[in-house]
């Protein structure tokens, strides 16, 4: 009779399983591209700063292998409210123009594409922390990240300013990108508990450790509130852990409007911001 009840209670522990699958088909749907924008207008706080950038490509479905187009045949200006500056295409949806950018000034985008002008407006403010050094420390492997040497970042927070903070990586001049979820709290930080103090050895990223030969460039960029609330979503969005698992999908706004078409908004943020340029050869 035990053996019996113990096999029923096994079918029905396998029923129970069995029944909460359920095959759930997505319809996800190919979406006509958008323009997407990437780019700041950059003030250096110790580096002169005489060329700026900005790169368009447009947005790929989120099925398929295809990649983002870059977009080669808009026209691009910047207007400081007395100065227009024209941008030129360069190559891969890269378009520069030549100029020095000013604190105390709005700056506003401007792109005629396809029939469409899109804009966007971000005020330069002054003030903003420098980097006062790099340094390479050694850190174990935790969490998942690897261990090694990594670049650290010595600077102090001016006080009495709210300030927010982007933290961007190169090593041997390539871009280095991991949305892990420990740098939404590093990449991108708010001085809200380090007002008016130094940061010391402090870590922005804990996946690129260097070696001997490589030469890492990090760039300290004081953005805006606006700013630092996009790409924060956009890190929330992106990144996922073992342990709390991934972010639903949702939907970002950036800063770039088509006067056009209110549907067919630009994906991307167009900033303007102060920045500190420090070059280590390890």
């Amino acid at each position: 009779m035990k053996l019996i009840k113990t096999i029923c209670l096994l079918v029905a522990i396998a029923t129970v399983f069995t029944s909460c699958e359920k095959e759930i088909n997505l319809d996800l749907k190919n979406t006509s591209p958008k323009l997407v924008v990437e780019g700041n207008i950059l003030w250096g706080l110790d580096t002169v700063i005489n060329q700026q950038e900005l790169k368009l490509s447009l947005s790929a479905n989120y099925t398929g292998n295809s990649n983002p187009l870059p977009v080669t045949n808009a026209i691009v200006m910047v207007n400081d409210g007395t100065n227009t500056y024209t941008y030129n295409h360069i190559e891969n949806g890269v378009y520069r123009s030549s100029f020095i950018a000013a604190t105390n000034k709005t700056y506003k985008l401007i792109i005629n594409y396809e029939g469409d002008e899109y804009n966007a407006y971000e005020t330069l403010k002054a003030g903003g922390a420098a980097i006062d050094s790099l340094t390479v420390n050694y850190f174990p492997s935790t969490l998942g990240s690897p261990e090694g040497n990594f670049i650290t970042v010595n600077t102090t927070d001016p006080l009495n300013e709210r300030n927010f903070y982007l933290w961007q990586l190169f090593i041997n001049e390539q871009l280095m990108i991991n949305p892990s979820p420990g740098n939404i709290y590093r990449a991108i930080q708010k001085d809200d508990f380090f007002n008016g103090q130094p940061l010391i050895n402090y870590l922005p990223f804990d996946n690129f450790p260097v070696v001997t030969g490589d030469i890492a460039r990090m760039h300290q960029l004081n953005i805006s509130e606006q700013m630092h609330n996009y790409y924060y979503s956009i890190f929330n969005l992106t990144a996922s852990s073992p342990v709390s698992g991934d972010v639903p999908p949702g939907k970002i706004r950036g800063n770039i409007l088509n006067l056009n078409k209110s549907d067919k908004n630009a994906l991307g943020y167009f900033g303007a911001c102060s920045v500190s340029i420090k070059t280590k050869k390890i």
